[in-house]
């Protein structure tokens, strides 16, 4: 299949990719709550929405005038980018509903020589 975070990053999320390509890497390297992580506020935030439709999901974070979220969901010390979205103004758009995001990660778990890829900075 097509790598959609990609596809992303060099579309609509092109003035974040290098930020992104930064972040990925230190954020693999140290884990959550561990000394000089990188798993904090602004950089992380656990998502939150009213109906909790994403809860157990984490925004990886880009600010600015447009804010730009890669949403992840972690296990053990795997961590699964399943989703983006932007936020400009009063309006947050994610590529999927969350129950997408949820089967993509049954998808990588299950299959991961299929549905699993390694961040590409390219």
């Amino acid at each position: 299949g097509i790598n959609v975070i990609k596809g992303w990053l060099n579309g609509d999320a092109k003035l974040a990719k290098n930020y992104f390509n930064i972040l990925i890497p230190r954020l693999a390297a140290v884990a959550p709550g561990a000394e000089g992580s990188a798993w904090h506020y602004p950089q992380t935030k656990m998502l939150k929405d009213k109906k909790e439709r994403w809860k157990g999901f984490i925004e990886i974070r880009k600010e600015g005038n447009v804010q730009y979220r890669l949403l992840v969901q972690m296990e053990n010390d795997c961590v699964f980018i399943v989703a983006c979205g932007i936020h400009k103004g009063q309006n947050y758009t994610t590529d999927v509903p969350p129950e997408t995001a949820r089967l993509r990660i049954v998808q990588m778990k299950n299959n991961p020589a299929k549905h699993r890829r390694e961040h590409e900075y390219s």
